[in-house]
């Protein structure tokens, strides 16, 4: 009966070992913190994807990266987009957000086989959300850029990570049309090792402006398809790249705890063996 009773004891201690646990991992840290797949400063450029067109495979050499110098990433691919027919290139570029649409801002724009920047009066202008983002740029079939000046934001890039990614965020910028943007195949095995745990593929019709998530669980390689080409114009979609990891104070207070308990079971069986 001796025996036991201390059975049950111990059992009430895991069990409110195992209670305050709970309570300490809410109290401590929120369950996640986002991390953006940038280059490790905040730059202007663009990234190599292999668009023929230059020697550099940019069309500004002093201005150009590769995928790799970009924390997680280990390459950046981008495949021949089914609406355009041709591969896009891949910029950063960081916005600051307008107020008045019609007010004239500095933007990046690439025309004329160069990088460069040029006063735009346009609507995306006023309605471009602050930060750095991806923005694909649809080009002509020799890789100089396309009919609307290197603005229409269309490609398909495949991406592949340096280590498994536990859930990555994809945020979109402006999809005005449906069934375009997302990781194709739309209706078929989706291009990703992944699985998507929140938002839906592909990304539904917005308003002007709006702003849409994706979240794809366990994910070491992706195929995005951003935006539509059409003859004359398209839909232009943005986007960025979010890496969700554990707040460390969650890891550490279980860790903790786990001890705690042991130790604490550890000193009891002693004191009843004597």
């Amino acid at each position: 009966m001796k025996s036991l009773s201390t059975l049950f004891r111990h059992s009430a201690t895991v069990a409110s070992l195992l209670a305050a646990s709970t309570v300490t991992v809410g109290l401590m840290a929120p369950s996640a913190s986002a991390i953006e797949l940038l280059p490790p400063q905040d730059m202007e450029t663009e990234i190599n994807v292999g668009v023929t067109g230059s020697a550099s495979g940019c069309l500004d050499a002093n201005k150009c990266i590769d995928p790799s110098e970009i924390p997680w990433i280990a390459s950046i691919e981008s495949l021949v987009d089914e609406t355009s027919g041709t591969k896009s290139r891949l910029f950063i570029d960081l916005f600051q957000f307008g107020g008045d649409p019609l007010q004239e801002e500095e933007d990046s724009v690439y025309n004329g086989g160069s990088l460069g920047t040029a006063t735009l009066k346009s609507k995306d202008i006023g309605t471009t959300p602050g930060g750095a983002w991806f923005r694909p740029s649809e080009t002509n079939a020799d890789g100089s850029v396309g009919e609307e000046q290197g603005q229409l934001e269309v490609g398909t890039y495949e991406f592949k990570f340096t280590k498994l990614i536990p859930e990555l965020t994809i945020k979109y910028f402006d999809t005005e049309t449906s069934g375009t943007t997302g990781v194709p195949n739309f209706f078929a095995e989706a291009l990703t090792d992944g699985m998507l745990i929140s938002g839906d593929n592909p990304v539904p019709l917005g308003e002007d402006g709006n702003l849409y998530y994706q979240t794809w669980k366990d994910v070491s390689e992706i195929t995005l398809k951003l935006g539509k080409d059409t003859a004359a114009t398209g839909d232009g979609v943005d986007f960025q790249l979010i890496k969700n990891v554990p707040e460390p104070g969650t890891v550490l207070g279980l860790g903790a705890l786990a001890m705690a308990g042991a130790f604490g079971l550890r000193k009891r069986n002693k004191k009843s063996d004597v």
